[in-house]
C-alpha cells in the first residue's frame, strides 16, 4: 500500500481517533467523488500498551488534525488505528468483545448522534470519550443490550465493514443513486439450489462480489446500501453537515466480534460499548453459492469470498517514492489495485463457493511510469470521468491465501524448489522449503510489474521471451525457509548467489524457468 501523501510525514504515531463529515471541500479540486474528514491526533503512550490505549490520555486530543481523505480510500481507514509516515503501522484490538445472538431489528436498533444526551447523560460522554468531540452530529446505531446496556457502532463503520471490500464499490454507492444497473449488469438466482450469479457492474472488483451478491439478494441490504446515498442528499438539501448514515443490511440475529471501548452511562460504568472496528458477523448471506463475472477485464479479479476464491488480487508497490496524493484520478490512466489482508469477516462464507467463472491464468502487474527525474509517478484513491495525470487506486481486501493442493505448481517453481534442495550454495540443502504467501498478497506466485521510460519502453528485467520466442511478464514466486528467511524465485534470469536474508530484506536466488 503506497503512503499517503496527505498524512504526516514526521516520526510521530497518529491514531485515527473519528470519521467526521463528507463533502467536496473547495481546497481540494477533485469532483469525482466526495472526501471523508479524518481526525487524527498524536499517540502519548506506547503503541503497545493495550491497557493504556483505551484511556483519554492516551492521545495529545487537544492538538488533533483533521485531514480530507477520498471516500474511496474508507475500507482502510478504521477508528483506532495507527499511522505513520502516512502509512497504517498497527490496528490494535483495544477491549475485544462478542456479542452473541444479538438481534437486529427496527425494535432493538436505533440511529442516534454521538453527541445525544438520554435523561441528561451523554452516550459518548467527553470525559470518557474526547474524540469524537469536532463531530458529535455523526450518526451511530444503538443496539438495545442484555441489563439496559447499549452497543454504539458508528454508522461510518458500518460502511466500512459491511461495504468496504473495494474502494470502487464504496465510491458508486456515496456518488450515485442505486439503481438496477449500478453494481451489477446481470443477475440469475436459482430458488431451488439457491445459487447467484452476477456479471459485476463496470470496473467493480470481484473482491466485493459477495458484499454485492448481498444486496442482489436481500432487500434489507439493498436498503442499507441506497440508504447510503440518500442520507447524504437529505442532508445536502437541507444545508447540514453530511454525515452519512445506514443501518445493517439484514434483519435477524447473528454474533458480532468487535473491537472497541466500555464508557459510563450517567453512574453506571461499562454500561456503552463504542465499537471502533466490527471484526465478524455471523449472519447468513442470501444464497448458499456465488459465481460471478468482470464487465471490465481491465479491472482487477479480487478475491470475491473470504478465502474460497481462485481469482485473488496482486499486492503492488512500484517504489518508496509512489504515493497517493490527493487529487483526481483520471479516466485516461489504467486503474490500479491495491490488495490489503484482512481475516474472515464473514464465517458463513468459509462454507459457501464464491468464485469467478472466467477467471485469468494470472492478473496482469501494474504498469509504472519512471519519469525523467528518476521518480514513479503518482496514484490517488478512486475512479473518475476526467481526464488527468494521476493513476486511479482500488483498494480491495481479501484474506489470506490458502494453498491448494490440487493446483500445480508453475513449472519453474517446481524447477527452483529442486536446485534450492540440491545445491549447497543456497544453504537449504536438507531445509523444509516451503511455497508461502506474504501479508498483503493473494497469491504466492506474481507477476513483476512493468517498468517504462517517458518514452515507453519497457525495461528489459520485467519480461520473459519464452521458447517459442513469445514475450510475456516475467513471474515471480516466494518460498519460505525458516521462520525469518525465504528466496524469491524469478522465472527465466540466470542464476544469482546472493542467497538468503531475513524477511524484511528479503534476497532472492534467479533460477532458470521455462
Amino acid at each position: 500500500m503506497p503512503a499517503i501523501a496527505d498524512l504526516s510525514r514526521d516520526d510521530c504515531i497518529w491514531r485515527l481517533d473519528w470519521l467526521g463529515d463528507c463533502g467536496y471541500p473547495i481546497v481540494i479540486r477533485r469532483y469525482g467523488q466526495p472526501s471523508i474528514k479524518a481526525v487524527f491526533s498524536p499517540l502519548a503512550c506506547d503503541k503497545d500498551d493495550q491497557a493504556n490505549l483505551l484511556l483519554p490520555s492516551s492521545t495529545n486530543h487537544h492538538h488533533q488534525k483533521e485531514v480530507w481523505l477520498a471516500i474511496s480510500a474508507l475500507p482502510i481507514l478504521t477508528v483506532g488505528s495507527l499511522w505513520q509516515k502516512g502509512l497504517k503501522i498497527a490496528e490494535p484490538d483495544y477491549r475485544r468483545e462478542t456479542f452473541r445472538d444479538l438481534q437486529i431489528d427496527p425494535e432493538t436498533a436505533s440511529f442516534i448522534k454521538v453527541g445525544k444526551d438520554i435523561d441528561e447523560s451523554f452516550v459518548l460522554p467527553l470525559a470518557a470519550h474526547p474524540w469524537h468531540r469536532l463531530h458529535t452530529h455523526a450518526y451511530c446505531v444503538m443496539v438495545a443490550l442484555p441489563n439496559d446496556k447499549k452497543l454504539m457502532i458508528p454508522c461510518m463503520e458500518l460502511i466500512r465493514f459491511y461495504f468496504g471490500s473495494s474502494g470502487n464499490f464504496i465510491q458508486r454507492l456515496f456518488t450515485e443513486p442505486l439503481g438496477v444497473n449500478t453494481l451489477w449488469s446481470s443477475k440469475t438466482f436459482d430458488a431451488k439450489t439457491q445459487s447467484l450469479h452476477l456479471v459485476l457492474a463496470d470496473r467493480i472488483s470481484g473482491a466485493s462480489a459477495s458484499d454485492i451478491g448481498r444486496i442482489a439478494g436481500s432487500q434489507f441490504a439493498w436498503r442499507s446500501a441506497a440508504g447510503i446515498f440518500s442520507s447524504c442528499m437529505k442532508a445536502s438539501s437541507q444545508n447540514l453537515p453530511i454525515y452519512p448514515y445506514t443501518g445493517f443490511p439484514f434483519e435477524g440475529k447473528t454474533d458480532l466480534n468487535v473491537s472497541g471501548k466500555w464508557l459510563p452511562f450517567g453512574d453506571k460504568e461499562s454500561d456503552t460499548f463504542l465499537v471502533y472496528r466490527i471484526n465478524t458477523c455471523t449472519h447468513p448471506f442470501p444464497f448458499k453459492k456465488l459465481t460471478y463475472d468482470l464487465a471490465d477485464s481491465q479491472v482487477r479479479a479480487g478475491n470475491g469470498g473470504d478465502g474460497k476464491s481462485k481469482a485473488g488480487g496482486i499486492a503492488r508497490s512500484g517504489s518508496d517514492k509512489a504515493q497517493v496524493v490527493n487529487k483526481e484520478p483520471g479516466n485516461n490512466k489504467v486503474q490500479r489495485s491495491a490488495v490489503f489482508t484482512t481475516k474472515t469477516r464473514f464465517p458463513d462464507l468459509e462454507k459457501k463457493p464464491v468464485w469467478r467463472i472466467k477467471a485469468e491464468v494470472m492478473e496482469s502487474a501494474d504498469v509504472f511510469l519512471r519519469k525523467a527525474d528518476g521518480t514513479l509517478e503518482q496514484i490517488a484513491f478512486g475512479e473518475s470521468g476526467y481526464a488527468t495525470d494521476y493513476a486511479g487506486l482500488d483498494v480491495q481486501q481479501c484474506t489470506p491465501w490458502q494453498e491448494d493442493k490440487d493446483e500445480p505448481l508453475p513449472q519453474f517453481v517446481i524447477d527452483g524448489l529442486k536446485m534450492l534442495s540440491e545445491d549447497p550454495q543456497y544453504g537449504a540443502v536438507g531445509c523444509e522449503l516451503k511455497v508461502f504467501c506474504p501479508p498483503g498478497k493473494t497469491s504466492p506466485i506474481f507477476n513483476l510489474p512493468y517498468i517504462v521510460n517517458e518514452d515507453g519502453e519497457i525495461e528489459e528485467e520485467s519480461m520473459f521471451v519464452k521458447e517459442d520466442g513469445g514475450v510475456r511478464q516475467r513471474r515471480g514466486c516466494w518460498v519460505l525457509l525458516d521462520k525469518d528467511a525465504a528466496y524469491r524465485l524469478i522465472e527465466g534470469r540466470p542464476i544469482n548467489t546472493l542467497g538468503k536474508t531475513i524477511l524484511t530484506e528479503v534476497g532472492f536466488v534467479l533460477c532458470r524457468g521455462i
